[in-house]
């Protein structure tokens, strides 16, 4: 049987789009640029966000997944969706890798619950009648446009696409002129049934509206089409358990469970907390398997998909998306916009639907490969694959023996402006640039923590809350908070295990992360790597190769082994004093590496050992790697390479982060380094950006608590990444367990880098720093480059002595003593 396939071909817009987006960090994103009214500025719905809109055209457009570079700029979580982060495998369980069809990874959906029981005669005949049954190669279908659209070319659209795509098309009474040759899908009112004569063909999918009397006219449709499935639409609402219990004892065995176009039920609710509850009571009575649930409202992008089938969906139907797909900005409302002007041709607009699908599948390909898993079908309802804000935040916040008011803590005024996101805000991009000038922090501004609303920004030290604090910011600018370095312990070993090799310590908590040729150029590397040589410290060299250039730096670079294993040789191994395996990245866990073509130059190839110009993607995940033995065997082999060198491991952050560290002890590891869900990429699929893994502030507790249970916790140095961005993002990870920290993204912003997020499109960054274009990679000196990031991490070590002096009374004197010191820090309610 020929393997599920859908082709794409480019469907470019006939007109202009009616809105033009830019992020804003104190909201989603706003619009700007009107066509109508210049010069206007509205800000988006916080639900069908510009980001969502804008990429949906761009999938509709390409059939290609949306990627950016930068990393996750966005909220730290939200309700619904945005408190949910996918699953992933690393080492301990299976991985696939099944996005570039390494493995087959099917997302056939069955609908059809299995009958409760069997019942054969005498001669061992099948008594039981068995179920209506249907098989559709993607969990997506169509609904009825939410909307009424000129002419019929809309709804011509939506049935070519459905056919295309093998799926249907759910179409109202007043649509049966544009009904498809086959596979007729039908929702029906209490009207049509009156009003609606013989059909040209039997429907195969018929469904009820949710609406007084309707069991007595499911039933009636059962009668009138046999052969159809008949499904009944429920509201979704706080009674959902017990009325779809009462409707199954009735016979109905099919379901459309919808909430608003908001995601929300009629109590209010989010779409995913009432599908789960639905689902799990269903469970509980041991029914779940002998029903089908169709679920829509509020499906607006593709990570909603794996997200809303690990709550107990079947099958999504979508309704606004195509609208969107086909041009229309939805809450443009000053604006009309293009689909409602005139018919829509039908020819690009199926083929807009093609291609979004295409982009969509290919997502949720991604994330089942993430997970491990090659069926979605066992996707469905498996909420032990899906990591919860709400149940990490509550286990998270139990470390804190204080809590206050987030108005309690001084937060210093910001600059409005256009640089920066939620994450990275503008005001610490501009104090960070700055420090990176000057080599101490601005107290005018603020340099501690960002606007993400979660993780180490609702994290404050005890003593940023006394009145001494508050009093020292409002008159003395905060300068008596700094403290000269050389009077702390700021060392860090980085061999604990004591197995003979070099114990290896560097003369401050944190080092640089992983960074290829190829994502950045050569100068910037040669700027990290002064910084790190004139610091005593590390950098990584990422997975893209190791640069002659390097070799000068030598003791100061890691060599990293990543599962592509690009520009990986014997003599670059053996030329480290440390050597990173690269299991997984906290910015795209569980996809591999990702080089678009355009920066895939001549001495980017050249390194990589790959043809000029290709895109080059690294596995997911190590082909020689599968189970913690297949881990150690790694391990042993670079040790075998190079005796003296210490072994790090870098994995990203899934629900069972704790076994994987764990098993890379046991595999005999030196270091572990978490990299967490928000880090800094060159390039990553959207879908992998805050969608899959967790945050690092909840890794690095779960990690340090179970390794000090098993006893083991000082013999290995723990070192986060993900989202570190300053001093305090520092001391905060390592109160919070770990030893240290690993930062990318804040030494490119050292160097220059204003968060444009345009990391991976043409020649990469207009300042010179992510691009591989040897004119453009000019405009980087490295002489000014290095100093940067040495000034920056100068102003971080006077901070950090002024934390750990006004921690003294704590009896927190070095920063080996602030390790696992949550105490000493306040959740901000």
């Amino acid at each position: 049987m020929p393997r599920y396939h859908i082709h794409t071909r480019p469907a470019p817009a006939p007109f202009e789009y009616p809105a033009r987006f830019q992020m804003d960090e104190t909201d989603s994103y706003v619009k700007y640029g009107h066509r109508v009214f210049p010069g206007t500025s509205q800000r988006g719905d916080r639900y069908w966000t510009a980001e969502i809109i804008s990429q949906t055209w761009y999938q509709a457009e390409t059939g290609r997944i949306p990627i950016s570079g930068a990393g996750y700029g966005g909220p730290f979580s939200g309700e619904g969706f945005e408190g949910m982060w996918l699953d992933m495998s690393e080492i301990v369980r299976p991985t696939r890798d099944g996005i570039h069809g390494r493995e087959y990874i099917s997302t056939t959906v069955n609908l059809g619950g299995a009958p409760e029981l069997l019942e054969f005669d005498a001669a061992a005949h099948l008594l039981t009648p068995m179920p209506k049954s249907m098989s559709l190669p993607l969990p997506v279908m169509f609904g009825p446009l939410p909307m009424p659209l000129p002419g019929r070319g809309a709804l011509r659209a939506l049935t070519l696409a459905a056919e295309r795509l093998g799926t249907l098309a759910i179409l109202t009474s007043d649509a049966l002129d544009v009904a498809p040759s086959r596979n007729l899908a039908l929702r029906l009112a209490a009207d049509d049934f009156d009003s609606i004569g013989d059909l040209a063909q039997a429907p195969v999918y018929v469904e009820i509206e949710d609406e007084p009397w309707a069991l007595e006219r499911w039933r009636a449709a059962r009668e009138r089409w046999a052969n159809a499935m008949v499904v009944l639409r429920h509201a979704l609402g706080p009674d959902s358990p017990t009325e779809v219990e009462r409707l199954l004892r009735q016979g109905v065995r099919f379901f459309h469970l919808y909430a608003d176009d908001e995601g929300r039920d009629r109590a209010g609710r989010p779409l995913p907390d009432s599908l789960r509850e639905v689902h799990t009571h269903l469970v509980q009575r041991r029914w779940r398997d002998s029903l089908s649930f169709l679920v829509s409202g509020g499906i607006a992008a593709a990570e909603h998909v794996p997200k809303i089938i690990a709550c107990g969906a079947d099958v999504v139907v979508l309704d606004y998306v195509p609208i969107i797909a086909w041009g229309c900005a939805l809450w443009a409302d000053k604006l009309t916009c293009p689909v409602e002007k005139r018919e829509l041709d039908a020819e690009w607009g199926a083929q807009r639907l093609v291609n979004l699908m295409a982009a969509w599948r290919d997502q949720l390909l991604e994330a089942m490969g993430a997970m491990g898993m090659r069926e979605v079908r066992r996707l469905r309802g498996e909420v032990g694959r899906v990591i919860f804000e709400e149940t990490e935040s509550k286990a998270f916040r139990r470390l804190f023996p204080t809590t206050a008011p987030l108005s309690a803590w001084r937060r210093l005024p910001e600059e409005d402006s256009g640089e920066g996101d939620m994450r990275w805000t503008h005001a610490l991009v501009a104090s960070s640039h700055q420090q990176a000038r000057d080599g101490r922090p601005d107290f005018e501004q603020e340099f501690r923590v960002g606007g993400s609303g979660g993780g180490f920004d609702r994290l404050a030290f005890a003593f940023e809350l006394t009145d001494a604090w508050q009093q020292t910011w409002q008159r003395s600018r905060g300068d008596r908070w700094l403290a000269d370095p050389a009077g702390f312990d700021m060392s860090l070993p980085l061999n604990r295990r004591g197995d003979g090799r070099p114990r290896l310590v560097i003369p401050l908590p944190w080092y640089g992360a992983g960074m290829s040729f190829g994502s950045i150029g050569l100068p910037v590397m040669l700027s990290r790597a002064r910084a790190a040589q004139a610091l005593d410290t590390f950098f990584s060299t990422g997975e893209g190769g190791y640069p002659d250039d390097l070799i000068p730096y030598a003791d100061h670079i890691i060599t990293q082994v990543a599962t592509g294993l690009f520009g990986v040789r014997e003599e670059t191994i053996q030329r480290a004093r440390l050597v990173e395996i690269k299991y997984a990245q906290g910015a795209k866990p569980g996809l591999g590496g990702h080089l678009l073509g355009n920066k895939n130059t001549e001495s980017v190839a050249q390194e990589r050992e790959a043809v000029q110009g290709t895109s080059l993607f690294s596995p997911f995940p190590f082909h020689s790697v599968y189970s913690v033995e297949d881990h150690k065997k790694h391990v042993d082999w670079l040790k075998q390479i190079n005796p003296r060198a210490l072994i790090s491991v870098k994995v990203s952050t899934p629900t069972d982060v704790d076994m994987v560290a764990v098993g890379s002890y046991f595999a005999g590891a030196h270091i572990v380094h978490l990299d967490g869900a928000y880090g800094g990429t060159g390039a990553a699929p959207e879908i992998a950006k805050k969608n899959i893994a967790m945050p690092i502030e909840y890794a690095i507790p779960k990690v340090h608590r179970f390794l000090e249970g098993e006893g083991i916790r000082d013999q290995l140095t723990i070192m986060a990444s993900g989202g570190i961005r300053t001093a305090y993002d520092v001391a905060k990870a390592i109160a919070l367990g770990a030893d240290g920290c690993i930062i990318g993204t804040a030494e490119l912003v050292a160097i220059g880098c204003t968060r444009l997020g345009s990391c991976e499109k043409g020649l990469g960054c207009p300042f010179g720093i992510t691009t591989t274009d040897p004119e453009r990679s000019k405009l980087v000196n490295v002489k000014g480059a290095w100093r940067g990031i040495v000034n920056l991490y100068t102003s971080w070590l006077w901070q950090l002595a002024g934390i750990l002096r006004a921690l003294a009374p704590y009896g927190v004197n070095s920063i080996r003593e602030l390790r696992g010191r949550t105490d000493v820090l306040v959740y901000l309610e």
